[in-house]
């Protein structure tokens, strides 16, 4: 289940520059000033948003969801995982508003491979193909996006609260159920992952750098 609610300025900046930008280090709460007035941040999800980030996702997708518990299941597996969209008049945040949010489902090489071959199930992810926190994956499959009017911005926060270190370099995945949405991923810079185009079909974002992995934990294959 990949979900693509993003507005137009998505198309304007490619995935893959936006992503080899990110400073090495992750950054907390990164933010920044918006074209039409007002800042957007972007941090970790707590816990007691879950509810209203599905209810976001019942209301914006035209899709089959994941059951509600394959949510709190990814989040109590990779803090990584959910990352939460905010918006506010200007940097007090007296009247902030949570506006989308990102899913990324991080997988080891057993669920990469997985992907690739067709047989990952987003509906219902294994979890042990999916890393602990703070482990370098093998690849990062984007579950769902919902972010209107500000994703180009929303993404390069994204990119920069992931930081490079461990994610620098790593492949990303994303499927389209609706024309909009194949059209974003297109215009993010991702081709097709095996020879099928279209909706429901896997389409994959090369990444130039490989991040150092004596730096960090690399992902371990599901036994």
């Amino acid at each position: 289940m990949t979900v693509f609610r993003v507005g137009v300025a998505a198309m304007s900046k490619k995935l893959g520059d936006l992503l080899d930008k990110a400073p090495e280090k992750p950054a907390e709460e990164p933010w920044s000033s918006v074209p039409d007035g007002g800042i957007i941040w972007v941090r970790r999800t707590a816990e007691h948003e879950l509810p209203e980030l599905y209810a976001l996702t019942q209301r914006e997708v035209d899709a089959n969801l994941a059951p509600y518990e394959v949510f709190t299941r990814m989040y109590a597996q990779n803090a990584d995982s959910l990352w939460s969209v905010y918006r506010a008049s200007d940097q007090t945040r007296s009247d902030t508003k949570l506006v989308g949010y990102y899913a990324l489902i991080h997988l080891n090489p057993v669920g990469r491979e997985m992907l690739e071959a067709g047989t990952f199930d987003g509906q219902d992810p294994d979890m042990r193909v999916v890393v602990p926190s703070a482990t370098r994956p093998a690849a990062i499959y984007v579950w769902v996006a919902i972010v209107r009017r500000v994703a180009r911005v929303a993404t390069w926060l994204l990119a920069n609260a992931l930081g490079a270190e461990v994610y620098g370099g790593v492949p990303i995945f994303a499927t389209a159920g609706t024309m909009g949405g194949l059209n974003i991923i297109k215009g993010y810079g991702f081709s097709t992952a095996r020879e099928e185009a279209g909706l429901g079909k896997l389409y994959r974002l090369d990444r130039g750098e490989t991040a150092p992995v004596n730096k960090i934990a690399t992902a371990k294959a599901a036994s």
